[in-house]
C-alpha cells in the first residue's frame, strides 16, 4: 500500500518492468492472491507471460477456489501455499506446486543449479524426502540417512485435517457461506460507533478502531488493544464494576494480529 492506504497493485508493475528488462535477464515475477488484509493483485503472472520469466503466485492465505488453482498451474505459475493461515495448522506447513510442463523440464535436469552454499540453508527446512520427483537432482545435496523431518509431517497431519473437513464441500457452498459470514460480521462491526470495518476481502474483515474523535488508533496502540483482549482483565478493573463488565473482560479473545496500512492509522483482523 502507499503511505495513504492506496492499493499497490504489485504483479501489474512487476510485470511492466520485467517487459522493460534487457534481452537476457531472467526475471521472476511475483502475484499474491491475498495477503494479511486479504488483498489480491489484479494479474497473477504465468511463466510464458513474457519471455525468459517464471510467474510466481503466493497463495499461502489458502482463501482460493480449486478453480482458481487449476488455471494457475496451466498457465505454469509455481504456487505457494501453507495450511497454517485458513486451514489453521501450525506455522511452517509449506508446499510448492509445480506445473506439469515445469515439471517435466526439471526431470530432465540432470546437475542441481548453483551455488552449492544454497543447499546448506534449505536443509535446515528440508530434506530429500520431501522432495518431488522432478528435483531428483537436487536429492543427493539434501540426502540424511539418520533423520526425517518429523516436525514437517506433523504440521502437515494437522493441516490436512482441516482441508480435509472441507474437502467435500462444493466451491460454489463454500463461497457463498464465506459470503454470508463476511456480511454479518461487517453488519455488527459498522453497528458499533468505535469501529469500522475499513477493508472486507472474502474471509478477512479489516477494522479501524476510533479515538473517539476523527482519527484512528495507530499500530502501537492495536499492539496493546490485541494484547489486552487476550488477557482475563475482570481483576484489573474498578470495584464497582458490574458483574456483566467482568464477565465481558474476563472472556479472552483471539483476533489476527494488527497490520500497520497507512500513516493514519492500522487495523485488527477478523478472519475465517
Amino acid at each position: 500500500r502507499e503511505r495513504n492506504g492506496d492499493v499497490i497493485d504489485g504483479s501489474k508493475k512487476a510485470l511492466e518492468l520485467a517487459a522493460a528488462s534487457e534481452d537476457g535477464t531472467y526475471t521472476i515475477i511475483h502475484g499474491v492472491f491475498g495477503g494479511k488484509t486479504g488483498l489480491r493483485d489484479s494479474v497473477m503472472p504465468g511463466s510464458a507471460s513474457i519471455e525468459n520469466s517464471m510467474g510466481v503466485i503466493d497463495a499461502c492465505q489458502g482463501r482460493f477456489s480449486m478453480e482458481e488453482l487449476h488455471s494457475w498451474l496451466e498457465q505454469d505459475s509455481i504456487v505457494l501455499f501453507t495450511a497454517s493461515k485458513f486451514y489453521q495448522a501450525p506455522p511452517f506447513c509449506g508446499a510448492v506446486f509445480i506445473p506439469k510442463r515445469i515439471a517435466e523440464r526439471l526431470s530432465q535436469v540432470t546437475e542441481a543449479p548453483k551455488p552449492k552454499e544454497m543447499f546448506d540453508s534449505l536443509s535446515g527446512f528440508l530434506t530429500d524426502k520431501e522432495l518431488s520427483p522432478c528435483l531428483e537432482s537436487w536429492k543427493p545435496l539434501l540426502k540424511k540417512n539418520t533423520s526425517n523431518n518429523i516436525g514437517l509431517a506433523l504440521r502437515w497431519e494437522a493441516g490436512l485435517a482441516g482441508m480435509e473437513a472441507l474437502g467435500n464441500t462444493p466451491d460454489p457452498e463454500r463461497v457463498a457461506a464465506v459470503e454470508e459470514w463476511a456480511e454479518k460480521v461487517t453488519d455488527m462491526v459498522q453497528a458499533e460507533p468505535a469501529l469500522d470495518a475499513w477493508c472486507v476481502e472474502r474471509s478477512i474483515i479489516s477494522v479501524r478502531l476510533s479515538k473517539g474523535d476523527s482519527s484512528w488508533r495507530s499500530m502501537s496502540e492495536l499492539r496493546d488493544v490485541y494484547r489486552l483482549m487476550s488477557l482475563d482483565l475482570s481483576s484489573v478493573v474498578p470495584a464497582d464494576a458490574s458483574p456483566e463488565e467482568k464477565r465481558s473482560l474476563a472472556v479472552c479473545c483471539n483476533l489476527g494480529q494488527p497490520v500497520d496500512v497507512a500513516e493514519s492509522h492500522a487495523i485488527l483482523r477478523i478472519a475465517l
